[in-house]
């Protein structure tokens, strides 16, 4: 188990997307415990200016910045909602001080509620990669698709805990990316399949709680903690799929808590009015939330 206080986060974005990095960060600030964090944000196209905005929304933060240009990662295609900069993320090791050895990689879709150090010092039973499952696409499929031994697990990779020393000496997220380089059209869900066949039965399950996918809200409609708490939700929240909570036809009974964290960005007004959200619209998303929340605790 790692001791150390100092979580090391990756994230990855473009200029499009940096506001709602902004928002994962502010969440991460606002229920942190005593725990340090250092982001490193790999960063396709995001200025001077718009990367200051988000910097001053996390004062508590420290965020160092790697800008990439002109490599071959920025080529491969973007995938249905999926930015071309999802695929900065197979090159954190080339980019990262060799001195980190643990990294904590997360997608910008998503929203911390409690202190992420729990998460941080998991024990990763000796594999290199820990990740939750996930419940919406099939192992098997993957297995038939590159003739994988057959028992065996595929992961949601928004959130990654990374043993960057066993990374550095076997090449995990740079195998992934020679194979979307040599055959795109190969791996439908971009590079999450790619890391899930070079890490095939090389992972360790962490509980959902660090993940908690759509997928898991559409099977259990609410969230039962593990243990009593206070407000029962899940340490991070990951929207995944198309819906996204900055968008007018989301419904994610937790889609409220974007917006509470957007409201202290500088970025507030821009989204609301990009994507046409009203008034009546918030007081909807809040009336859901506080309706999913009550709902939890009575099921605990």
């Amino acid at each position: 188990m790692v001791q150390d206080d100092m979580i090391e986060l990756v994230c990855v974005t473009d200029a499009n997307y940096a506001p709602h990095f902004a928002v994962l960060l502010k969440s991460i600030e606002a229920n942190r415990g005593a725990e340090r964090v250092r982001v490193h944000a790999i960063l396709d196209g995001v200025d001077a200016t718009l990367l200051n905005q988000v910097r001053s929304a996390v004062p508590g933060l420290n965020i160092l910045d790697y800008h990439v240009t002109g490599h071959m990662a920025l080529d491969l295609p973007p995938i249905m909602h999926i930015s071309r900069a999802t695929y900065l993320r197979l090159i954190m090791s080339e980019l990262l001080p060799v001195e980190i050895n643990r990294v904590l990689y997360l997608d910008i879709d998503m929203i911390v509620t409690q202190s992420l150090l729990p998460l941080w010092q998991s024990n990763l039973q000796g594999r290199p990669f820990a990740a939750v499952e996930d419940h919406n696409l099939s192992a098997k499929d993957l297995v038939k698709r590159f003739g994988l031994p057959c028992e065996g697990r595929y992961f949601n990779a928004g959130m990654l805990l990374i043993d960057m020393q066993a990374e550095r000496a076997s090449g995990y997220l740079g195998q992934a990316l020679e194979r979307l380089k040599a055959d795109p059209d190969a791996y439908p869900f971009a590079d999450q399949d790619a890391l899930n066949e070079v890490l095939w039965q090389n992972w360790t399950p962490m509980d959902i709680t660090w993940n908690y996918q759509r997928a898991f809200v559409n099977g259990r409609k609410v969230y039962r903690a593990n243990e009593p708490r206070s407000v029962h939700l899940p340490g991070i929240l990951h929207f995944t799929e198309r819906w996204k909570p900055w968008k007018s036809d989301e419904w994610h009974p937790y889609a409220w808590l974007y917006w509470k964290h957007l409201r202290h960005t500088p970025f507030f007004a821009e989204i609301r009015q990009r994507d046409s959200i009203t008034l009546p619209r918030l007081a909807k998303f809040w009336l859901k939330y506080r309706l999913a929340l009550m709902r939890s605790k009575l099921a605990a």
